[in-house]
């Protein structure tokens, strides 16, 4: 249950919504940048794993063999640069911006480092939410990392991770989006 209600898909939808909707200045900014957010960040990304499954040549949503990673993840990544981009040429809001560009960075460091060693993608981006949230809203926030707690329990209960993965991936998260956001001045 924990380890669904995390679930990257869900965790990343509702953010980018409620990313996309506080820095819009009204429904018409709002509804571009949610939607080429959403696209690139999750529709692309996630139609290609869909179909991956449909075909049979993944077992699982969530690509639980670190050898079926490669290709959606490095996918994942591109889209995910493209649609920083598209973010900027829209003109959604710096904070938007560079939110896509954290996501970008994370995603291509995962996809280069499941090549060797599967870290747990749950608790990196929900990692990387907390801290773009406290990075933007305030250290007030900080309570929201005590729930990486029962979401990296659940990830190792369900035998998906080690400990080490599900560590790993929160920090990997932590360290690369403060390091995004201290390159566009914000810490």
């Amino acid at each position: 249950m924990i380890s669904a209600l995390f679930s990257p898909y869900v965790t990343a939808l509702v953010f980018i919504i409620l990313i996309s909707y506080h820095y819009s200045r009204n429904l018409s900014q709002f509804l571009p940048l949610m939607v080429t957010f959403l696209l690139f960040a999750i529709i692309i990304p996630g139609f290609y794993v869909l179909w991956l499954l449909e075909s049979r040549q993944i077992r699982d949503i969530h690509i639980s063999d670190k050898n079926d990673r490669k290709i959606p993840f490095l996918l994942a990544g591109v889209s995910s640069v493209i649609g920083a981009f598209l973010l900027f040429i829209l003109g959604a809001a710096k904070p938007v911006t560079v939110i896509g560009v954290a996501y970008a960075v994370n995603v291509i460091a995962v996809a280069l480092l499941t090549q060797v060693w599967k870290v747990s993608i749950h608790t990196a981006l929900y990692s990387a939410i907390v801290t773009t949230s406290v990075i933007l809203f305030g250290i007030h926030l900080w309570w929201l990392y005590l729930f990486l707690i029962p979401l990296a329990w659940s990830r190792i209960h369900r035998k998906r991770h080690t400990i080490w993965q599900a560590v790993a991936g929160s920090l990997i998260a932590f360290v690369l989006t403060a390091a995004t956001f201290w390159f566009f001045g914000y810490l």
